[in-house]
């Protein structure tokens, strides 16, 4: 027992330092970039994607306080559909758009700061380009649906104009505050995250070597196989299914020592990113959703939500098969 404890704790260390490292620069990072207003400049987006949609204006502003919060976006949305004032079909694309701004705020905060990385430049770069057209994939399916399915409606709600997405107002502070306000307002965060993600790694690792997970070979195997990776991606594929930076840190270690190539790294990241999307659904997600929503139209968002980036990486990984053939 005390060598698989200790063991387990090699183990997190080899991964953990690195991986924090990156974290806290990019927590830091983006938050500088907050404190700039960087993020408030995309707010001229919100409106344009709601009207090709068919989407009432007011979907726009809860497009923009979704770059702050989905959360907030989607109670927004939520009022609306309980007061009657939207109907089902507007409600789910509108919550959908509501998902978008993760995909660009993530691109800086998570894809290019960490995947990147762990992953290294060519195996990272092609995660990254799956993960930008998954959003545009997602974009566009509620476009080309909201132009078919609904009708266009261009109307307004008394007290919810264009001065609600404007609330939180953001003062562009000079350069040096910024970096110390950035600072005061992430390490809270950043220590949260060290422990969740510390506790996590070691937690996972003592699985895999009391061979808990090992288990999971029996399920994933067969699906590394059909996409010709090798039997030590098994592990790895199956540990991003339940922490995806534990299982991107293994697997980035993997395509360092060459057991496997770019291509296959990539490709075991991305299969692990399809098993790990409705693991992700159940365990965080649908909470959020049902309680915002109510149980049905919360279960069919987050279906949906999640279909479509399964979806998307499923072809990526077909189209990735054809090439390996």
């Amino acid at each position: 027992m005390t060598d698989l404890f200790m063991q387990s704790l090699f183990d997190t260390w080899q991964v953990v330092p690195r991986v924090l490292i990156v974290m806290f620069v990019s927590l830091y990072a983006s938050q500088v970039l907050i404190e700039q207003g960087l993020f408030k400049k995309f707010e001229f987006i919100g409106r344009p994607l709601a009207s090709l949609a068919n989407l009432p204006r007011e979907a726009g502003i809860t497009f923009v306080a979704s770059f702050g919060s989905v959360i907030a976006g989607n109670a927004m949305i939520a009022k609306l559909y309980q007061d009657r004032r939207i109907d089902s079909g507007q409600t789910l694309l509108s919550a959908l758009l509501n998902t978008t701004p993760v995909y660009l705020k993530e691109i800086f905060t998570y894809q290019i700061p960490v995947m990147i990385p762990l992953l290294g430049i060519r195996a990272g770069l092609l995660y990254f380009l799956t993960f930008v057209v998954s959003g545009i994939g997602k974009v566009i399916f509620i476009i080309i649906y909201g132009r078919i399915k609904l009708q266009r409606n261009t109307s307004g709600i008394d007290g919810f104009d264009s001065d609600s997405a404007d609330t939180d107002t953001i003062t562009r502070s000079k350069l040096g505050k910024a970096f110390v306000l950035s600072f005061a307002r992430q390490k809270r965060i950043f220590l949260k995250v060290s422990v969740i993600f510390v506790s996590t790694t070691f937690f996972i690792f003592l699985l895999i070597n009391n061979g808990i997970i090992k288990g999971l070979a029996d399920y994933v195997q067969p699906l590394t196989e059909f996409f010709k990776l090798p039997p030590a991606s098994v592990i790895p594929v199956g540990t991003y299914m339940f922490s995806p930076l534990v299982g991107a840190s293994l697997i980035g270690t993997m395509i360092k020592d060459g057991i496997l190539s770019d291509l296959q790294g990539f490709t075991a990241c991305l299969l692990g990113s399809l098993l790990m999307l409705p693991i992700f659904a159940v365990r965080y997600s649908f909470a959020k959703y049902v309680s915002i929503f109510g149980f049905s139209m919360g279960s069919k968002i987050l279906f949906v939500s999640t279909g479509l980036g399964m979806l998307n990486r499923v072809v990526f990984l077909m189209f990735l098969l054809i090439i390996i053939e």
